[in-house]
């Protein structure tokens, strides 16, 4: 028991075709990308008991990664305009308090967001879109499961990465297999007009970062230049790295599934099987 399957997948809205509309065409290798990825996930959907998302768009703090821990959760795209698109989720409480005792033992900072902590810190959604967008592609090709989502911190990357081994343990200790998808879009400066403005260095992040997965070489990732990821202006990095940590010492069969960045953004699929389990 532990983890199945994990995965990057980018949350960009403008990939949900009620929400693209024309501009889907503008990033079919992403659409197609996150088809067969979702479609390899949802191979396991009769042996798997839940998904763990890492999303750099829910509540994140400064000094600590986040856990909502509630029946159910809930989003909608009304950022996006498309407040009629929204998802109604289960989630494992279970799991996530076995979570949080187990990265309280090792002294890792993860605060969990009870029903009182979300309406004291004003947060109305449970579901942000670094989790509704890949959800929306796992569903489309029938995956439907209990999900746990947890938020980075602007903490190092290596308690990110211990944080993500603790997630492996608690799914051994409960007997449990799970998906864990690592949501994250990867420079944001590739083209001048692109949301955080333009650097010329900046695809150097996502080639090195796509050569890195394609390689399996996790060190490069978790020891990733500094400087060059300030020049991306990413959002990929942190759950990508707690990701790592959820597989760290298994044997992993792993496949660049697509790349591309037509609007300025990199987006990456990328599907991790476990071959331990």
């Amino acid at each position: 028991m532990g983890v199945k399957c994990a995965a990057l997948l980018p949350h960009p809205p403008i990939v949900i075709e009620e929400i693209g509309g024309r501009e889907l065409k503008k990033a079919e290798k992403t659409v197609q990308g996150f088809k067969k990825t979702a479609a390899e996930i949802a191979e396991f959907k009769d042996e798997l008991d839940l998904i763990v998302f890492i999303t750099p768009h829910g509540p994140v703090f400064r000094s600590t990664a986040s856990l909502i821990i509630k029946d159910q959760l809930q989003g909608n795209f009304g950022d996006f305009g498309f407040s009629k698109l929204e998802f109604k989720e289960k989630s494992d409480i279970n799991f996530a308090e076995k979570l949080l005792q187990n990265t309280s033992e090792k002294n890792l900072v993860l605060q969990p967001l009870r029903k009182k902590d979300l309406i004291n810190y004003g947060i109305d959604q449970e579901l942000d879109h670094g989790i509704m967008v890949p959800l929306n592609y796992l569903e489309e090709a029938g995956l439907k499961l209990p999900i746990v989502p947890i938020s980075i911190g602007f903490i190092s990357y290596q308690e990110l990465f211990k944080i993500g081994k603790e997630i492996a343990r608690t799914a051994a200790e409960l007997d449990y297999k799970i998906a864990v998808i690592a949501s994250g879009d990867l420079s944001h400066r590739l083209k001048k007009g692109a949301p955080a403005g333009y650097n010329s260095e900046a695809h150097l992040f996502d080639e090195k970062l796509i050569e890195y997965f394609k390689e399996k070489d996790f060190d490069s990732i978790l020891n990733f230049d500094q400087e060059l990821v300030e020049k991306a202006g990413e959002c990929g990095l942190r759950p990508i790295v707690t990701m790592l940590g959820a597989v760290d010492g298994l044997e992993l069969e792993l496949e660049v599934n697509s790349y591309e960045g037509p609007f300025g953004v990199g987006y990456g699929t990328v599907f991790i099987k476990t071959k331990s389990i």
